[in-house]
């Protein structure tokens, strides 16, 4: 017997067995023969579909009792999963393996994660998660997906899938889920009319396509120029309000949304608008100097004599504490600075 494969392909004969027809002289001729063909590089999904292969079975070739039969062998088996998944934590999360099948095999998916203390592949458990297969496409293409329903931090580890098929076991290359985050800096009080920075260090997939920082209490949106973010990760984005006021006090965040479709929104980080109490007026022979209050957005206003012969005539006096809440400082009268003299200098 031949068994031309076309096209590439290979076939194998396993095994041939003859038995007796009863009450004839015929036989019954059994042969079994193994198709394959070799790997193919599978980059994207694009690129992966079931094998067909036509053959054309021949006996006694160039004989009087010739006999020729054709047919059709689908290769199946063949399988692609991305290898990394990028999600959020708290959020659903979808991992997929695709594989080419025919429409009449049967086939099971045990999907496994690796443990992020033992590093030991255990089935995934059926409390928060669940499984799909998907109808076979027209190129013969079955996707299996395992959905985690609000992913956690012991979730972010490697996955795989098991897939029983006619018979075989195939176990995908690893999948390796990823969480997107970001750090948000802190935003020092500013005074008001002044300039205010937000920024943040992004991890994720890809540069994002659009970063849109959020005030929460008016629900205000200003979209981020990302023209100057480099395109690998980290992504460092910021945006600088040039003139803030009390109404711009509050809550921020941004939101960042993915090329994927992916989205992710930051932790909130304070805004705190300060007043600046109105300027005094330098009392008699001193100048006044502002100085911060450790731990509050509080500021006081200090005489010093403007020369060493001057001393401060009351040092109950002597500062005064602006309120930034308010913009009011708690009392407005300071003290002079006073000439000393030397009893000598009386005298004469």
């Amino acid at each position: 017997a031949e068994w031309p494969l076309r096209p590439g392909g290979a076939a194998i004969s396993k095994s041939t067995k003859e038995d007796s027809i009863p009450q004839s002289d015929g036989i019954t001729f059994t042969e079994v023969v193994t198709f394959s063909s070799s790997a193919t590089t599978i980059s994207n999904i694009d690129e992966l579909s079931r094998k067909e292969y036509t053959y054309t079975y021949t006996i006694n070739s160039g004989l009087p009792s010739q006999l020729i039969s054709s047919g059709t062998a689908f290769l199946i088996g063949e399988m692609f999963a991305d290898g990394e998944v990028w999600s959020t934590l708290g959020e659903r999360t979808k991992i997929m393996v695709y594989f080419t099948a025919s429409e009449t095999a049967t086939f099971s998916v045990d999907w496994q994660q690796k443990s992020t203390s033992s590093n030991e592949w255990t089935n995934i458990p059926s409390d928060g998660y669940s499984t799909i297969l998907s109808e076979i496409n027209d190129k013969g293409v079955i996707s299996a997906t395992v959905v985690i329903d609000k992913t956690k931090i012991s979730d972010i580890t490697d996955y795989k899938a098991e897939i029983s098929i006619a018979g075989f076991k195939e176990t995908s290359s690893e999948i390796k889920l990823n969480a997107v985050e970001a750090t948000v800096a802190d935003v020092g009080p500013v005074f008001e009319k002044a300039a205010a920075t937000f920024s943040a260090t992004i991890k994720g997939p890809s540069k994002p396509s659009s970063v849109v920082l959020v005030h929460q209490e008016s629900g205000k949106e200003v979209l981020v120029d990302l023209t100057r973010v480099s395109a690998s990760s980290p992504f460092e984005v910021s945006h600088v309000f040039d003139t803030v006021y009390m109404s711009s006090q509050g809550n921020y965040f941004f939101r960042v949304t993915f090329a994927s479709g992916l989205e992710f929104q930051t932790n909130t980080v304070e805004l705190d608008v300060k007043l600046r109490c109105r300027p005094l007026s330098d009392p008699p022979n001193a100048r006044l100097m502002e100085v911060e209050i450790t731990d509050t957005n509080n500021y006081k206003v200090v005489v010093t004599c403007s020369d060493a012969s001057f001393v401060v005539m009351d040092e109950s006096s002597k500062e005064v504490i602006c309120d930034t809440s308010t913009g009011k400082y708690d009392k407005t009268d300071l003290t002079p600075c006073l000439r000393t003299y030397e009893p000598s200098d009386i005298e004469n």
